[in-house]
């Protein structure tokens, strides 16, 4: 029950189709992970039904560079973030 209310809080400046895609594209990492391997495994599943698209792989980049416990402290670096992420298509 708390795992499942911990899931439902996304952090502030990251949107629920970002996490989506931050998933998709980070699906079977196994953590802790330094930044630079969730951009290489990132970039390695850029092919196929999980692809990585462009604004993942560059969301990832803006990342804080250190190691990441986890799929949360990921998401919470791209909160930090989120001033650096690149401009959403049709978005002002």
């Amino acid at each position: 029950m708390i795992e499942e209310r911990r899931q439902n809080r996304r952090p502030i400046g990251v949107s629920r189709e970002d996490i989506a895609r931050f998933d998709r594209a980070l699906s079977g990492l196994r953590y802790p992970v330094e930044k630079w391997q969730l951009i290489a495994h990132a970039e390695q599943t850029a092919h196929g039904p999980e692809a990585a698209d462009l604004r993942t792989i560059e969301q990832l980049w803006a990342l804080p560079a250190g190691r990441y416990r986890n799929f949360d402290q990921v998401l919470a670096g791209a909160a930090r973030t989120a001033r650096g992420h690149p401009r959403r298509a049709g978005g002002a």
